[in-house]
Formats: structure tokens, C-alpha cells, sequence
């Protein structure tokens, strides 16, 4: 039986100084660090999690050079047989190991990172975190602040209204689900609802009627400034959720933005998970 390859997301993250308020760092010479990754020994490349260990190799079979993350976790994996149906503990050869991986590609600006996580297991900023300390950086401690719906952040002050919002989970395993934090009632509703069917992908879709259906125009309009004022709860969840989940896989919705050149409002779509040059990154694998 052929596997089939999933489409996956790249995620980007800003790196910046962990310190209070999180100060944005002059563009670091990332260049260097990956070549100084690729000529070290195995054992220097190894940061060690609690009870995982997480392995650094720079991949250079790629047009432009990749950071691959691993994780060992120490599990026994197991694999199928389809022509018999048995199960059995996969045979390693000595000195290998399964891993989970992340692929990390170092954009030449802004000291911006693009993540494609290899699956649920794949390590998660966290871990990418205690890596780069673990490692040791020259411009200090950092961490990894989530580069996500930048033009929705720019434009958040002045949203009116929102007259559509549509939110796609991927199923993941419950406890990823159940681990989610919720303030906002939209997040709260998809974490229980993603908690009791953990194997099941999920939309919710808002949407307010348009003219001509049964609302008057100021029902419509209340309708739409509610919807705004439930997405705007919904942000920081976002936040934590693209950090660690992995299971977010569309936001976007129609808004209203206020102009001082327009007399009414407009809306137009908003995709919140949008990156201002997510055309210019490459990383490995095959992205959706």
C-alpha cells in the first residue's frame, strides 16, 4: 500500500532577545551559525528535554541550507505488515534511532525562521527554543515569538466589523487538544469540541446574512460588531495555539475596516495566518 504524503504548513517565528518586552535583535549572521552546526561533532549538536534529546544537523543537500531538528524520545516504534496484517516492534540496525523532525529555514532577513513540523510528534517551538540556548547563541538567550496574521495585527484597531469567520482544525491526538488553553469562547467551544473527537478535522464557519435575508440592517450590523468583538478574543488563543499545536490549519473571514477616504464601510477577506513574504521561503518538504 502506497503512503500518502500529507500536505503540511511552514510557520514562521521571529527570533528574538528573552528579555522583558522581548526586544527585536540586529540581523544576526545566521549564515555562519549554520555552517559552524554543520562542521561540529555529533555530541555537540545534542540539547537534552527533560526526557528527550533533540539533535541539530544542517542539511545541505537543499538549494539553500535547512536546520533539521531532531527528537529522540527513546519509544520502541512499531510497524505493519499489510500483506498479513501483523504488528511487530521495528528491527533498528545498532546505533540508529527514529526521530521526529522539524525543518528550520533561516530567512536572509529579520531574523525570521519558517518551521515545517514533520508531525505531531515533530519538535514545536519549545523545544526549537531549548535547542538554540541549549547550543549556545553569541547574541545571548532568545526565543521565538510567533510571526502569524501580520496584516490582521496592523489591522486590528481599525476592524469594524466582522461579517465572516471561518476557523479549519486538523485532527490531532486528544491530549494536544485537551492541552490548549481557552480565554475566548470561540477557542473554547473548538477545544471541546476537538477534545471529545480527537481524530476528527473541523470547520466553524460564522457568518452574518447579507441584505435581503430576514434581518433587518440593524440587527446585521450588531450581528457583525459581536462577531468582531468574539474574533478579537479569539487572537491570543490563536497565538498559542499556532505556537504549539500544529493542529490550526485556516483562518480567515471578511472584515470591515474603518478609512477615512471611504463614507461607509467595505468588507474585504482577511487571511489571519498571512505572512507578508511567505512567497520568498522554500523549506523542505511539501507545504499547503
Amino acid at each position: 500500500m502506497a503512503g500518502t504524503v500529507r500536505k503540511r504548513t511552514v510557520f514562521f517565528f521571529e527570533i528574538v532577545e528573552a528579555k522583558r518586552g522581548q526586544p527585536r535583535m540586529e540581523p544576526q549572521p545566521w549564515r555562519d551559525f549554520l555552517d559552524h552546526v554543520a562542521v561540529s561533532e555529533p555530541h555537540e549538536r545534542i540539547v537534552r528535554s527533560a526526557d528527550d534529546q533533540l539533535v541539530g544537523i544542517v542539511d545541505t543537500a537543499t538549494a539553500a541550507d535547512h536546520l533539521q531538528l531532531a527528537k529522540i524520545t527513546g519509544e520502541v516504534p512499531h510497524q505493519l505488515d499489510h500483506s498479513n496484517g501483523t504488528i511487530e516492534a521495528l528491527q533498528l540496525a545498532a546505533g540508529t534511532d527514529v526521530v521526529h523532525v522539524t525543518t528550520l529555514c533561516f530567512l536572509p532577513y529579520g531574523n525570521i525562521i519558517g518551521a515545517l513540523h514533520g508531525g505531531f510528534s515533530a519538535p514545536r517551538v519549545s523545544a526549537i527554543t531549548k535547542w538554540l540556548n541549549g547550543i549556545g547563541l553569541p547574541c545571548g538567550e532568545v526565543v521565538l515569538k510567533p510571526v502569524i496574521h501580520a496584516r490582521a495585527r496592523e489591522k486590528l484597531n481599525r476592524i469594524e466589523a466582522v461579517s465572516e469567520f471561518t476557523v479549519q482544525l486538523e485532527g490531532a491526538p486528544a491530549d494536544t487538544v485537551s492541552a490548549l488553553r481557552a480565554r475566548g469562547d470561540l477557542a473554547d467551544s473548538l477545544r471541546s469540541f476537538g477534545q471529545r473527537h480527537p481524530d476528527t478535522s473541523i470547520t466553524l464557519s460564522l457568518k452574518v446574512p447579507r441584505r435581503g435575508g430576514r434581518l433587518s440592517k440593524l440587527r446585521r450590523n450588531r450581528a457583525a460588531t459581536q462577531l468582531r468583538s468574539d474574533v478579537l478574543q479569539f487572537i491570543p488563543d490563536l497565538d498559542e495555539w499556532m505556537d504549539e499545536s500544529g493542529v490550526v490549519r485556516s483562518v480567515s473571514g471578511q472584515v470591515a475596516i474603518r478609512d477615512p477616504h471611504r463614507q461607509s464601510l467595505e468588507y474585504e477577506p482577511l487571511d489571519f495566518l498571512a505572512h507578508p513574504h511567505h512567497s520568498a521561503v522554500r523549506c523542505a518538504g511539501r507545504v499547503h
